[in-house]
Formats: structure tokens, sequence, C-alpha cells
């Protein structure tokens, strides 16, 4: 098994009532919004890929919805997705994966800077994405997504590179096909768990955003929490303990 180098990108920020995120309810938090490059020796893959460069303009359209349920994000010029693969020396135009948790625009929305890429997502959250009753319900705008990029459609398991190091695994509920990665890099076995669990609170708290489906998130945290071995660290959703000063990756900063 190849063995990739694993980093931690801090895309901007969301910012949303604490409930909303499983959190101190009545209390406004500012959370990360991370994706991360997995440098492999056969190429490089993104799990996920942050907002869009566009939301550092605030007159962005998408954000009066946000807004009008009190939430909102915030990006800067140096936070974007390009930026960081620079600063890891790597050109975005030879991204050979952007694996998608799912299709949210906090994790889809970078995909415009990386536009020779593949995308691999599970197949029910694609097809949910070009529904319009899933699309709605699930917050999945297809601007941010659809794109022209080749696409990738996998059902349940997959290995990415086929060597093992690289491992997606299905977690729907929070989206119907949000899917999970297990990476096993030099930086140790890391759980990318993606926003099937928020962050490290929810995991004991069981509180979920509103519009999933419970009993899906349910069984899929428990499965992803009975993968782990004695030294996997689990890389929650958007978690802000694990990215305060001992960030719980190598982080590309500015």
């Amino acid at each position: 098994m190849a063995i990739p180098k694993l980093f931690g990108c801090v895309c901007g920020q969301f910012h949303s009532p604490g409930e909303a995120l499983g959190m101190t309810p009545g209390t406004q938090v500012a959370v990360p919004i991370p994706f991360y490059v997995i440098d492999h020796p056969d190429g490089v893959a993104l799990f996920d890929c942050g907002l869009p460069n566009g939301m550092t303009d605030r007159d962005e359209a998408y954000l009066t919805r946000l807004r009008a349920g009190g939430s909102d994000v915030t990006l800067t010029d140096d936070e974007t997705v390009d930026v960081h693969l620079r600063r890891l020396d790597i050109d975005p135009d030879r991204v050979r994966y952007v694996v998608l948790s799912h299709l949210h625009f906090d994790h889809a929305g970078g995909l415009h800077n990386v536009p020779n890429a593949r995308l691999v997502v599970q197949r029910r959250e694609w097809e949910a994405g070009f529904d319009r009753e899933l699309a709605h319900r699930y917050f999945l705008p297809r601007r941010y997504f659809d794109l022209g990029h080749q696409v990738q459609l996998v059902d349940g398991e997959h290995d990415l590179f086929g060597d093992g190091a690289v491992t997606l695994h299905p977690s729907p509920g929070h989206t119907p096909g949000h899917q999970s990665a297990r990476v096993r890099s030099t930086e140790g076995d890391h759980i990318l768990v993606g926003d099937a669990c928020y962050n490290c609170g929810v995991a004991e708290s069981r509180i979920f955003p509103e519009f999933a489906d419970h009993a899906a998130m349910n069984r899929s945290l428990d499965a992803l929490l009975a993968m782990r071995d004695p030294g996997t660290v689990m890389v929650w959703g958007h978690d802000v303990d694990q990215w305060r000063d001992k960030p719980v990756l190598p982080r590309v900063r500015a």
C-alpha cells in the first residue's frame, strides 16, 4: 500500500445558531469549514472542497436563504481552495479526484477551482441533486456541483486508489448519499466523518439537523464508530476544538 500525505485546510467559517449544529442552544457559533488534501503517489485527491471563491463577495445570492435562517458564512481571499493548494505546491489543474462527502455548497462549492478533477460521489447523492423534491429538502443547489466535471458514481464502499490507502464508506442521513472516508496516511489512521457528525459532542448527544433523516444518521454514525481501531482519529465535520491551537491534522495556513 502506498502511503499518502494528509493535510487539513480551513476554507472559511460557518456562522449559525448553536442548536443548528448540535451545540449550545441560544448562542451564535462560528465553526470551521474544512476540506482535506490527500497527496498520494498516484495523484492528488481532495475530500470535499469548501466554499466557492465567490463567497468572498458579500452580495452572493445564495447567502440570502442562509441569513433567513439565522446563518451566514465568511471567507477571506487567503482561505480559498486554490490558494491552499498552491501553498502545498499543488497545481489545482492537476488534482485527480475530488471525493464529495455530499453536495452542500460548503463542501462542493470550491469545485470551480479544480476543473480537471474527477468527482467521486455516491450514486444516491448525485441522483438526489437532480431530483427537484430531494434537492429542495436537503439544500442541494446544482449551480455549485453541476459544472461539467467527469463524474464517477459509486455504490457503497469504494477503494479510491485500489491499494487500501483511501476507502470511502456510505454514511447517509445528513443527505441521501452522504459518504465518509478512511485515510491511512503518514499521519496515521483517520476517518474523515464529514457531516455524518458535526462535532464530538454530537457523537454523544445525537442532536442532528432538523432536515436530516435521524434514524439513518444514527445508523451511519454507529457504523463509523465501530470501524475505529485503538489508534484511529475521528475527524468531525465542523468541530471547533479540532482546529484550534493543536489541529487534528497538519494544517495549511497563510
